[in-house]
Protein backbone atom coordinates (compact mmCIF):
# COMPACT_ATOMS: atom_id res chain seq x y z
CA UNK A 1 0.00 0.00 0.00
CA UNK A 2 1.52 3.42 -0.79
CA UNK A 3 1.17 5.94 1.64
CA UNK A 4 -1.44 8.23 0.38
CA UNK A 5 -3.76 5.52 0.23
CA UNK A 6 -2.68 4.39 4.41
CA UNK A 7 -3.29 8.39 5.13
CA UNK A 8 -6.89 7.80 4.08
CA UNK A 9 -7.13 4.92 5.52
CA UNK A 10 -6.03 6.35 8.74
CA UNK A 11 -8.25 9.36 8.24
CA UNK A 12 -11.33 6.94 7.83
CA UNK A 13 -10.92 4.05 10.10
CA UNK A 14 -12.95 3.08 13.49
CA UNK A 15 -11.22 3.00 16.70
CA UNK A 16 -11.40 -0.88 16.10
CA UNK A 17 -9.67 -0.75 12.99
CA UNK A 18 -7.09 1.39 14.34
CA UNK A 19 -6.04 -0.61 16.85
CA UNK A 20 -5.85 -3.50 14.11
CA UNK A 21 -3.33 -1.15 12.44
CA UNK A 22 -1.27 -0.67 15.20
CA UNK A 23 -1.37 -4.16 16.36
CA UNK A 24 -0.15 -5.03 13.05
CA UNK A 25 2.66 -2.45 13.77
CA UNK A 26 3.24 -4.11 16.77
CA UNK A 27 2.29 -0.84 18.48
CA UNK A 28 0.38 -0.67 21.95
CA UNK A 29 -1.68 1.57 23.08
CA UNK A 30 -4.07 1.54 26.35
CA UNK A 31 -7.41 1.93 25.69
CA UNK A 32 -7.59 5.58 26.94
CA UNK A 33 -4.25 6.25 24.86
CA UNK A 34 -6.44 5.30 21.99
CA UNK A 35 -9.62 7.23 22.61
CA UNK A 36 -7.28 10.25 22.99
CA UNK A 37 -5.63 9.69 20.07
CA UNK A 38 -8.28 8.19 17.39
CA UNK A 39 -9.59 11.37 16.92
CA UNK A 40 -6.48 12.86 15.64
CA UNK A 41 -6.18 10.24 12.79
CA UNK A 42 -8.92 12.73 11.05
CA UNK A 43 -6.04 15.32 10.60
CA UNK A 44 -3.33 13.71 9.05
CA UNK A 45 -1.96 14.93 5.77
CA UNK A 46 0.30 14.24 3.67
CA UNK A 47 2.54 17.16 3.84
CA UNK A 48 3.53 15.86 7.26
CA UNK A 49 5.77 14.35 5.53
CA UNK A 50 7.61 17.12 4.47
CA UNK A 51 6.63 19.75 6.98
CA UNK A 52 6.44 17.00 10.17
CA UNK A 53 3.61 16.89 12.62
CA UNK A 54 2.47 20.44 13.08
CA UNK A 55 3.05 21.91 16.81
CA UNK A 56 -0.52 22.44 17.59
CA UNK A 57 -1.07 18.16 17.05
CA UNK A 58 2.42 17.73 18.92
CA UNK A 59 0.98 19.45 21.44
CA UNK A 60 -2.20 17.62 21.60
CA UNK A 61 -0.78 14.60 21.99
CA UNK A 62 1.96 15.67 24.96
CA UNK A 63 -1.49 16.38 26.91
CA UNK A 64 -2.54 12.82 25.94
CA UNK A 65 0.01 10.96 26.57
CA UNK A 66 2.65 12.63 28.35
CA UNK A 67 5.77 14.03 27.00
CA UNK A 68 7.99 11.27 27.39
CA UNK A 69 5.30 8.84 26.06
CA UNK A 70 4.14 11.22 23.12
CA UNK A 71 8.20 10.77 21.95
CA UNK A 72 8.76 7.29 22.90
CA UNK A 73 5.66 6.75 21.09
CA UNK A 74 7.23 8.76 17.66
CA UNK A 75 10.18 7.13 18.03
CA UNK A 76 8.49 3.14 18.00
CA UNK A 77 6.19 4.21 15.26
CA UNK A 78 9.56 6.24 12.88
CA UNK A 79 11.23 2.87 13.62
CA UNK A 80 8.36 0.37 12.72
CA UNK A 81 7.36 2.23 9.73
CA UNK A 82 7.76 0.36 6.17
CA UNK A 83 10.56 1.21 4.69
CA UNK A 84 8.44 2.87 1.73
CA UNK A 85 7.14 5.07 4.40
CA UNK A 86 10.13 6.84 5.52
Amino acid sequence: MDIGKFIIQLQSCSKKEFKTILQGFDIQLSEKELNGVHPLLKEISLSWLVLGVPLSIQQRLIQLLGEQRAVNLFNEIKQKAPSSFK
